[in-house]
């Protein structure tokens, strides 16, 4: 990070130091049965495996600035440019076997570097079986 807090934008600089996986997973609405009856939502991950980033918590004066402005962020993940995470996504971080949800996603202005996923803490993930393997789709 440089004297701003900001995650240095170099497309090598944190190139090695992803050695964390994480997996996002994306919520959908269940749709309608043939009968009308709806069916309940489900997550899916975004990729078939777990993805490479790099993690670290957040420092005491940006944990400060957060709560400034009534925001429970905890944790910053740094990913390879990728156009399928959103605010409220889910993130399992496998190393910690931590649930959370994404508060903030920052985008760089090159778009082809790193993306920084920010990201507060769940008490519990979504239930066993409404987590679907990668590309469900409802009957």
């Amino acid at each position: 990070m440089d004297s701003r807090g900001y995650v240095k934008r170099s497309s090598s600089y944190l190139y090695f130091k992803k050695d964390k996986k994480a997996q996002i997973f994306k919520k959908h609405k269940g749709g309608k049965t043939s009968s009308g009856l709806s069916y309940t939502e489900y997550w899916t991950p975004v990729a078939p495996v777990s993805l490479w980033c790099y993690a670290t918590q957040l420092t005491q004066e940006q944990l400060y600035a957060a709560h400034a402005f009534w925001n429970d962020e905890t944790r910053l993940f740094v990913f390879n440019n990728r156009n399928d995470i959103a605010q409220y996504d889910y993130l399992y971080y496998e190393t910690k076997d931590q649930w959370y949800e994404v508060s903030r996603v920052e985008t760089a202005d090159d778009y082809n570097g790193e993306l920084c996923v920010y990201v507060k803490n769940l008490k519990y993930g979504p239930k066993e079986d409404a987590i679907k393997p990668y590309g469900y789709e409802p009957q």
